[in-house]
């Protein structure tokens, strides 16, 4: 396919690329622009600076006064795809650490209407959510970014309609 030229840095003149790499130098540029929205993005929320806050915290051997492992940034990372891969416009979750070394994420409703999600060091995720009388339990990998089902449990927690 022919090259084109094209502006895919903000205005500046770049060497020829291919219409398909154009393109998706423009999706990426936009997709980055809506995520940084206070609106739609979590970023834009303060999300990834809340995770950033947690893992300053957290990252000393020890940082709840006991025994607890470190946030390494290797859990800090996993976190930051796993929650960079949901949809725009997610209501932010809160974030904690566990003495394991893991960063939770949670939305809270009620007593009955919850969901925690833990991301360990190795990039393992753990969920546990009660949605009225229904628990549900799983765990998958936070590389592979938020799954459909999982997408659908915290709708549930967060629907005014549950």
């Amino acid at each position: 396919m022919p090259a084109i030229s094209g502006y895919a840095d903000r205005g500046s003149f770049t060497q020829s690329i291919s219409p398909a790499r154009y393109i998706d130098q423009e999706v990426e540029e936009l997709s980055n622009y809506l995520h940084r929205s206070n609106t739609l993005g979590l970023i834009g929320r303060g999300t990834f600076q809340e995770l950033e806050s947690t893992f300053e915290e957290c990252s000393l051997k020890g940082w709840d006064g006991e025994r607890a492992e470190p946030i390494t940034k290797q859990v800090l990372r996993h976190a930051k795809i796993f929650l960079w891969s949901f949809p725009l416009g997610y209501e932010s979750p809160q974030i904690g650490a566990e003495p394991d070394g893991a960063i939770t994420l949670e939305w809270y409703r009620s007593p009955t209407r919850v969901i925690s999600i833990s991301i360990n060091p190795g990039g393992r995720l753990y969920f546990a959510a009660i949605i009225g009388g229904d628990r549900r339990h799983g765990d998958g990998f936070a590389l592979f970014g938020v799954s459909k089902d999982l997408i659908k449990l915290i709708e549930d927690v967060i629907s005014e309609n549950t």
